[in-house]
């Protein structure tokens, strides 16, 4: 039961640090994003299984609901379990499929762009130029996994340049539960060696 404390109390303080570097980067819930950023909170806050949780937001009345669940899922996986970027992708991927869900082809392209660059370019230009969620979903996947720099400050300055809300917000967060996460382990590392 201690243990469960603790990692709860951990996610507790990875959610606040997640939601606090997507709130300093000024990309909460900006205007005409705002069921993005719902979705986005309803993955860190939420108790529900990933399956509840993909329900739940698919009972939302947006033409975006899958994309909505994507993200919502991404980010519950990172905080929930400090998965790294492309492991979170695919298990909320293993979700979308048992609901024969396409938008797991966003996620797939998003991969394929990051780990294949002889379709890189015609798969990033396709995202750029596309006004479909979904595509802003990948890039935002893409732009995650694919810089090489391992810090927030390189995402949000990657993220920054982006055309639109969406894109940023999706990204932010993502950016945002991955360090938040890192910064939250190394706090308590730090206090546990000073304790012995």
């Amino acid at each position: 039961m201690a243990k469960i404390a603790e990692v709860m109390n951990m996610d507790r303080d990875a959610v606040e640090r997640a939601r606090g570097c997507m709130t300093a980067a000024g990309l909460f819930f900006q205007p005409g994003a705002e069921d993005i950023s719902q979705a986005i909170d309803l993955g860190l806050r939420t108790d529900a299984d990933p399956v509840e949780l993909y329900e739940s937001c698919n009972k939302r009345a947006s033409v975006n609901k899958s994309v909505l669940a994507m993200a919502s899922l991404i980010i519950f996986f990172l905080v929930r379990d400090g998965m790294k970027m492309k492991k979170a992708c695919m298990s909320a991927w293993r979700v979308a499929d048992q609901f024969h869900d396409p938008i797991i082809q966003a996620v797939s392209n998003a991969l394929t762009a990051a780990e294949k660059p002889k379709r890189r370019g015609k798969l990033v230009a396709g995202f750029l130029t596309s006004q479909d969620l979904q595509d802003k979903l990948s890039l935002a996947i893409y732009l995650n996994i694919a810089i090489a720099e391992d810090s927030f400050h390189a995402r949000m300055n990657e993220l920054r340049k982006q055309p639109d809300n969406e894109t940023r917000i999706m990204g932010a967060a993502f950016a945002g539960a991955v360090y938040g996460l890192k910064e939250v382990m190394a706090e308590k590392k730090l206090k546990n060696n000073a304790k012995k």
